[in-house]
This record gives C-alpha cells, structure tokens and sequence, in this order.
C-alpha cells in the first residue's frame, strides 16, 4: 500500500516503475506521472542515431511498468519488478521528494550503511 502522503488527491494515477539504478537492479524507483515526463522530456532531446541513448530507451522501455493505485491506495507490483528487487514478503517504501523507491528491508539495510555521512557531506555542498 503506497502511503496516503505519496498518493496523488486527483484519485487514479498511474506510477510508473522501474528497477534501479540500472544494470544493478537492486531496488525500484516509483516515479509519479509529472516526473515520469520529466524522463521523457529528456530521453526526447537524444538524437535517433545515438546508440547508447537507444540503448538506455530499450532497458527502461523494457523493464517498467505503469501501474494504477486500487481504491485503498495498493499497488500489484509484476512478478519480474518483484523478483529484480528481492522482494517476497517484506517490502519498504523509502521517500525521495517527489518520488519513492521501493527495497527489500535487508537490501536497503545492507546498502543504507554510511549513507547517513554521505547525505551530510552533500548538505553542505548545497549552500542552504
């Protein structure tokens, strides 16, 4: 169930799902329609002939998925989304702004370690 603060208030919209980062596959990133666009927009400015843009097009064209939430706000993630994350009975939503990954509790446990120091280090860099 997608938490009721990341869900849109227009009602039906669809996410769209992909694993990430790619090549790793080590968890999904759920993108909501305005920054699936924002994806596209880039991918749109790739010029037709560039072969590792095309390339980068057939990985996500291939392995997302655009879901709808279901009325109590659930998602039915496909069995190869779930499988590429690791997940099988547990899963944990993870916020990112204006988007969400969703992890396997131990993978993110495993991945998060100094993660904590990093996020500090890059504060910094913001000048806020």
């Amino acid at each position: 169930m997608v938490p009721s603060k990341w869900r849109p208030k227009s009602g039906k919209t669809e996410l769209s799902i992909l694993p990430w980062p790619i090549g790793q596959k080590q968890f999904l990133l759920v993108l909501p329609p305005a920054r699936w666009n924002v994806l596209l927009d880039r991918f749109s400015e790739i010029s037709l002939s560039d072969e590792e843009g095309a390339e980068v097009e057939r990985v996500i064209g291939g392995s997302s998925a655009h879901l709808t939430l279901d009325k109590a706000g659930r998602l039915c993630l496909p069995e190869e989304l779930a499988a590429v994350a690791g997940l099988r009975k547990e899963a944990m939503f993870v916020g990112r702004l204006n988007k969400f990954e969703i992890w396997e509790p131990g993978r993110f446990n495993e991945n998060s370690k100094g993660n904590e120091a990093v996020a500090a280090a890059a504060i910094k860099n913001l000048n806020l």
